[in-house]
């Protein structure tokens, strides 16, 4: 990127960690990048109404914990970037997992083949879960049920007496192996 380009982006997040408008504008730059990552979480859990808005508090702290003393590396824009997937990754596990164990109020059992549904759904689950416990490691599996509990890196890193960086590697480890797996998985 031109160090220019570079330059400026950082004088705007100095500015935009005390004004509003400096962070507008920073917010609007960096809008269609935030698009591109909400996209790739279409479905039924959540509109784009509410992935922008978390998005948007995702990119609010990004702005704030951004080290702008780095001289190479990371730029600011993958840096907001990886705040905002990870963000939005960690709202669409609790929006399923609350979506998983909601509790049914028994006057919208209308039709059978809901109540059908239901259940078949949740030996789904059952199912996919054991097969991930066969699939990971221990520790793996103890990550990767805290985080669709939705639990944050920082409290699965309390919880399982590990620093952060060993939390997330283990979910990288986790999302990748049930991706290759997804094939077989079924």
């Amino acid at each position: 990127m031109d160090s220019a380009v570079e330059k400026d982006t950082a004088l705007l997040i100095l500015r935009a960690r005390e004004e509003d408008d400096a962070f507008s504008e920073l917010l609007s730059r960096y809008t269609p990048m935030i698009n591109k990552v909400i996209s790739g979480f279409s479905g039924a859990l959540v509109n784009y109404d509410e992935a922008f808005a978390e998005a948007c508090i995702a990119f609010h702290r990004a702005v704030l914990s951004y080290d702008l003393s780095r001289s190479e590396g990371i730029t600011f824009g993958l840096y907001s970037r990886i705040c905002v997937y990870r963000r939005l990754c960690d709202f669409i596990a609790k929006r399923s997992k609350e979506a998983e164990v909601a509790i049914v109020d028994p006057d919208q059992f209308s039709q059978d083949g809901d109540i059908e549904a239901a259940i078949i759904m949740r030996e789904r689950v059952e199912i996919y879960l054991e097969r991930a416990r066969k699939l990971l490691s221990k520790y793996e599996y103890s990550v990767f049920s805290l985080y669709i509990d939705g639990y944050s890196t920082a409290e699965i890193s309390a919880k399982l007496l590990k620093n952060a960086k060993s939390v997330e590697n283990a979910k990288a480890r986790v999302f990748k192996r049930l991706r290759e797996a997804d094939g077989t998985f079924d």
